[in-house]
C-alpha cells in the first residue's frame, strides 16, 4: 500500500489531484529536521532551509519500497524503449510514403533523418528545462507523444505534398521534444537506485535503448503486412503513445531531489503560513535569463566535444556505430534484425556477469584503485565486433550464400553497439564528473547528427557500390578507429 501511495502521490496524476483537492487525497511525510541559516540577500531575513531528514528520509527516492522503485525504473525504461522504437517503426513505411506522395527515395527517408538529427540537437536546448527544480520529468515524458498523435490523425490530409511536409515536420518535432526526457533517464535511475544497484539499472536501461531501434522495423513490418497500408505504423505509434502516456501519468513519481524539496517547502509554507520555509533552489535563483543560459550551455557543450581529445575520439566512434545502425534500416529485410536481437540478449547477460564477478568486487575493495579506463574492458571487445560484423555481412549477402550466414554476422553488431556504448558512457561519466551533462549532450549531438544524415545518402551508396562494398567501407573505417594517455592531455578530465 505504501508503494502505491508513493507512485500515485508523486505522479503527475497525484499532483494534479492534490492540487485540485487542496491536498486531501494523498499524505506526505513531514520534515522533522530543518536548518535555520542566515543567508545574505537584498532584503536580509531569517530563512528556514528545507532539507531531507537525514539519509533515511522516506521521501528520498532511494529509500522508497522496492516495488515503488522497480515500477518507477521500469517506466523510465519503457519510455526509453518507446522513443527509440518510434524512430525505427517508421522505416518500413518509407516505400509506401514514396508511392502515396510521389516522393523520391531521399524525400521518403527525410522523416527518419529529421527525427534522428532532431533528438541529437534536442539535448543541447530542450533538456535544460528537464533538470530545472520547478519542472516535472513526468510532464516532459508525456509531451513528446503529441506529434505522433497528430501525425496519425493527419494521415488523410487533402493535399499530398502538404500532408507529406506536415508529417515530416511532426516526426522532426517528435525527435526534438522527445530528447528531453530521454536525456535525463539515466539521471532518474541514479536517483532511484542505490550506488551498488545503479550499474545494473543502467545496463538494463541501455538494453531498452538498443532494443528499441532493433525491434522497431520488425514491429512496423508486421503491422504493415497485417493491415496492408503504410499508415499502420502511425497507428502503432499512437498505441505505444497511449500506453506510455497512461503509465507515466499515473505511475511515474518525481525523482529529482531539488523538485521534491521545492514541493516540500511549498507545503510547509501553506501549512504554517510562514514564508521563511524555502528550499535551496528558491534561495539561489539563476542570475541570467533562460535564453542566455541555453546559448551558453550549447556553446560549452560543443566546445567540450570538439576540443577535448578523449571526447572527440569517443564521439567519432559512437558516431560511426550509430551511422551503421541507421544506414542498415535502408537495406535490411526485417528478418535480419533478429540476428542483432539475439546478439543483444547475449551482450546484456555477458555485461551483467562481468559487472557482478569482475568489476563490482574490485570497486567494493577499498585497497584497490579503479581507473576510469577499467570501464572500457567490455568496450574493447565490442569495438572488435563491429568490423567483424560488417565484413561478414558484406561478403555473405549474396544469393550463393545461405541466408543464415549474414544473419549470424549481424549478431556481432549488438555487442559492438551495446558493450561499446555502456563502456563509453560510464567512462565519460567517471572521467568528467563536473561536465557529465555537457559531455553526454555533445555525444548525443554528434552521433545523432551523423547517424541521421547517412540514410539520406544510402540509396546513392547502394547504387554505386552495392551492399558488399558499402558494408566493407564502413568496416575499413571502423578498423581505423590509448585511453589513459589521451585523458592525461585533457584539461577537463578528472
Amino acid at each position: 500500500m505504501e508503494s502505491l501511495n508513493i507512485l500515485l502521490r508523486d505522479s503527475l496524476f497525484g499532483r494534479l489531484l492534490n492540487y485540485a483537492s487542496k491536498g486531501r487525497f494523498f499524505s506526505y511525510n513531514g520534515s522533522k529536521t530543518l536548518k535555520d541559516e542566515d543567508l545574505p540577500s537584498p532584503d536580509p531575513q531569517r530563512r528556514i532551509i528545507v532539507g531531507f531528514d537525514g539519509p533515511d528520509d522516506p521521501d528520498i527516492p532511494q529509500n522508497w519500497p522496492t516495488l515503488a522503485r522497480t515500477v518507477a525504473g521500469l517506466n523510465v525504461m519503457v519510455l526509453n524503449f518507446s522513443f527509440y522504437a518510434a524512430s525505427a517503426i517508421f522505416t518500413p513505411s518509407i516505400s509506401g510514403i514514396e508511392e502515396a506522395f510521389g516522393a523520391t527515395t531521399s524525400e521518403g527517408t527525410l522523416g527518419l533523418s529529421l527525427f534522428v538529427i532532431a533528438y541529437g540537437i534536442g539535448p543541447l536546448i530542450v533538456s535544460f528545462s528537464s533538470v530545472e527544480p520547478a519542472d516535472t520529468r513526468a510532464f516532459a515524458g508525456i509531451c513528446p507523444w503529441l506529434p505522433y498523435f497528430l501525425l496519425a490523425q493527419h494521415r488523410n490530409g487533402s493535399g499530398k505534398k502538404s500532408t507529406n511536409c506536415f508529417s515530416t515536420a511532426l516526426l522532426g518535432g517528435g525527435g526534438f521534444i522527445g530528447s528531453a526526457p530521454i536525456s535525463v533517464g539515466g539521471a532518474s535511475l541514479m536517483e532511484i537506485y542505490r550506488p551498488t544497484e545503479v550499474p545494473y539499472a543502467i545496463a538494463l536501461y541501455a538494453v531498452s535503448g538498443v532494443c528499441g531501434p532493433i525491434l522497431g522495423p520488425i514491429l512496423g513490418t508486421i503491422v504493415i503486412k497485417r493491415w496492408k497500408t503504410w499508415t499502420a505504423t502511425l497507428w502503432l505509434l499512437s498505441g505505444i503513445m497511449a500506453f506510455t502516456t497512461v503509465s507515466i501519468f499515473f505511475f511515474l513519481p518525481e525523482t529529482s531531489p531539488s523538485n521534491i524539496l521545492l514541493r516540500r517547502a511549498k507545503r510547509l509554507r501553506a501549512q504554517t503560513g510562514n514564508p521563511a520555509y524555502q528550499s535551496e533552489a528558491e534561495i539561489e535563483p539563476p542570475s541570467e535569463n533562460l535564453a542566455v543560459r541555453i546559448v551558453k550551455d550549447m556553446g560549452s557543450n560543443l566546445k567540450l566535444s570538439c576540443l577535448d581529445p578523449v571526447i572527440l575520439f569517443v564521439n567519432m566512434h559512437t558516431m560511426l556505430v550509430y551511422s551503421v545502425l541507421y544506414l542498415w534500416f535502408e537495406f535490411f529485410p526485417f528478418v535480419a534484425f533478429f540476428g542483432i536481437l539475439a546478439g543483444a540478449a547475449v551482450s546484456v547477460v555477458a555485461y551483467i556477469l562481468w559487472l557482478y564477478f569482475s568489476y563490482q568486487p574490485r570497486v567494493a575493495n577499498a585497497n584497490v584503485i579503479i581507473e576510469p579506463e577499467a570501464r572500457l574492458v567490455p568496450g574493447q571487445i565490442g569495438a572488435a565486433c563491429i568490423p567483424i560484423c560488417l565484413f561478414i555481412f558484406a561478403w555473405t549477402s549474396r544469393a550463393s550464400v545461405h541466408w543464415i550466414v549474414p544473419i549470424i554476422g549481424t549478431a556481432f553488431f549488438a555487442p559492438g553497439f551495446y558493450l561499446a556504448f555502456q563502456s563509453i558512457l560510464n567512462y565519460l561519466g567517471e572521467s568528467y564528473p563536473r561536465y557529465v551533462a555537457s559531455v553526454f549532450a555533445g555525444n548525443n549531438f554528434f552521433r545523432s547528427s551523423f547517424g541521421g544524415a547517412l540514410p539520406l545518402a544510402a540509396p546513392r551508396m547502394l547504387n554505386s557500390l552495392g551492399i558488399g562494398w558499402v558494408s566493407s567501407t564502413l568496416g575499413f573505417i571502423s578498423v581505423a578507429m590509448y585511453g589513459k594517455r589521451l585523458r592525461s592531455w585533457s584539461p577537463f578530465a578528472n
